[in-house]
């Protein structure tokens, strides 16, 4: 039955269903083969796995990150950023990076801060006589720090199916997502001075002060969410919450760009955005309950105790395998399928479940910069009209940057645990 059920999922997939939909539909195959099983049961297991509080904090934190791009927040953040580092070598490559990483950490995806800074950074450093392919690829690298800082999606989802504190996830991915940041502004620096890219001048004094003033409000926001949960003020859903009210006051009150007019658009986009990733969710838990069934992680568990007892071989092979997973597959849907199998494979081996889902996060997020089907490439080729195969050629050494924190956060333990040890002890 496990071997008909996989064939299924497969030929879906061939087919070219939609994940969420070959999910289900490999599931309802499975009770149609099996006597005994309702299809009734699959019903009430995929309204069980999108009806929980805490993926609540899903849409409304894809709404939060909408009201404040419409807003207008990019301009002042890129503003800010150069402001503190266009001065120095590779100046708008590292303001590239730091604006990637400020917006990241209010819309926690990849694919927005990839369009919302590249659409202003690109062609700035394109003027500026930088290389397409290395302005290219940095910005897309460095806009996979949107899913490891908090707020991110994807922990919300890892947190939900290995029932794992988000907060403490949240917390987890601020130094690994900073590493990132700091390995790719050396790269820039590096490059910039080898190929002779310009440096801006430096930024007065007051000119940095009234920088600082107009990015407060957006500033203020990751520090307002991340806050509270160190507090213990609220739940990562409850500050989704707050977080949509803080971006609608920003947006409307103080930048006074955000429009009444554009709320019904922005709910609209941002219900369907939602409704993608509660569909998944929700169809992803027959698929779950399918491979609970059939002990498909006891039969791997058994094969990788075959193979070897130790937790440092394990994670060489999870990460090679969430790498290859991570080239056709978005980031959500492979969450839903391999944390069911792998968590309970990573509690055997000891291996803490806050500092794995820092690893599974981050291997699949590498997957929107891996060609040839990456989300965030296509979104960085739409926007500078660089060819795929240009882009590719040059996504690799900051990809091979990104492969190197990966495996240095998977085999330190304390650059995701430090955090959440000290600001949330259990």
């Amino acid at each position: 039955m496990l071997a008909l059920f996989l064939i299924a999922f497969l030929v879906f997939m061939a087919l070219g269903i939609p994940v969420a939909l070959a999910m289900g539909a490999s599931a309802l195959v499975y009770t149609f083969l099996s006597s005994g099983i309702s299809p009734t049961l699959l019903i009430q297991t995929t309204f069980a796995g999108m009806s929980s509080f805490p993926l609540l904090a899903i849409p409304l934190f894809i709404l939060a990150g909408n009201l404040m791009n419409e807003g207008g927040i990019t301009d002042d953040l890129v503003g800010f950023s150069r402001q503190l580092v266009g001065h120095i070598s590779g100046g708008l490559g590292l303001t590239t990076i730091v604006a990637c990483a400020i917006f990241a950490s209010i819309s926690g995806s990849a694919v927005a801060t990839a369009v919302a800074i590249g659409t202003v950074m690109l062609p700035a450093m394109r003027r500026a006589g930088y290389d397409d392919g290395v302005s290219s690829a940095v910005t897309a690298t460095a806009s996979c720090m949107g899913p490891i800082l908090p707020p991110s999606i994807p922990f919300i989802i890892y947190g939900v199916i290995a029932q794992v504190s988000i907060g403490a996830l949240f917390i987890a991915g601020i130094i690994p997502g900073l590493l990132l940041g700091l390995c790719l502004m050396i790269y820039m620096v590096i490059v910039a001075r080898r190929d002779g890219y310009p440096r801006e001048p430096r930024a007065s004094m007051r000119d940095v002060f009234t920088g600082t003033l107009r990015a407060i409000p957006s500033l203020v926001m990751p520090v307002v969410i991340i806050g509270g949960i160190w507090g213990g003020i609220f739940t990562p859903t409850e500050a989704a919450g707050i977080a949509v009210v803080y971006a609608f006051m920003a947006g409307f009150f103080i930048y006074r760009r955000l429009k009444l007019s554009r709320l019904y658009h922005l709910l609209l986009i941002s219900g369907v955005e939602a409704a993608v990733v509660m569909l998944l969710l929700g169809l992803s838990e027959p698929f779950a309950w399918v491979v609970a069934v059939e002990q498909v992680p006891l039969k791997v568990m058994d094969a990788l105790a075959y193979l070897t007892s130790s937790p440092y071989v394990f994670l060489i092979l999870v990460n090679i395998l969430l790498l290859i997973i991570g080239i056709p597959l978005e980031t959500a849907p492979a969450l839903t399928i391999v944390t069911p199998v792998l968590v309970p494979l990573a509690d055997k081996m000891g291996i803490d479940p806050v500092h794995f889902g820092v690893i599974v996060c981050f291997n699949l997020v590498l997957g929107l910069i891996t060609p040839p089907v990456g989300g965030v490439l296509f979104s960085i080729c739409g926007i500078t009209g660089l060819s795929l195969e240009r882009l590719s050629r040059g996504i690799w050494i900051p990809f091979l940057i990104a492969v190197g924190v990966l495996i240095i956060v998977t085999f330190v333990p304390a650059l995701s645990t430090f955090l959440p040890r000290l600001f949330m002890p259990s």
